[in-house]
């Protein structure tokens, strides 16, 4: 008797690259690596902070330098676009909300969600704004 053998379709080892979903959720989790070289320069600076002044002024110099503005706005890009396709995400994994007997439409579920997120985020930077004065 001859043991079973599955059929196993061909892939290329290119398949994540492929236009359409695979590559815009490709792109997606990338951007998550963005956030964490963001993390570590946040993190970078506050070891730089601990070791003293003359470290933090290094940090601060580092800040300042062409290589270190292209690099945030790299990744300012990439987290935009991260938090994009987030909120565009968040209708599809929660179950339907019901409003008057109609299901509110994913792109209004997308709308409100970003504005409550821009709200927070905008009192957290008047409240740091306010703290640091």
């Amino acid at each position: 008797m001859s043991e079973r053998r599955p059929y196993r379709r061909p892939m290329p080892s290119n398949w994540w690259w492929a236009p359409g979903p695979y590559r815009a959720y490709t792109i997606r989790e990338l951007t998550g690596v963005a956030i964490v070289i963001y993390g570590a320069v946040l993190l970078a600076g506050l070891i730089s902070l601990a070791s003293g002044p003359s470290s933090y002024a290094g940090f601060l110099a580092f800040l300042k330098s062409p290589f270190s503005l292209l690099l945030h706005l790299v990744l300012l890009a990439a987290v935009v676009y991260h938090v994009k396709t987030w909120f565009e995400t968040l209708p599809k994994t929660q179950p339907k909300i019901i409003v008057d007997g109609k299901p509110v439409p994913a792109e209004q579920i997308t709308k409100y969600a970003t504005m409550v997120a821009a709200g927070c985020s905008l009192a957290l930077i008047l409240l740091v704004m306010g703290v640091a004065r």
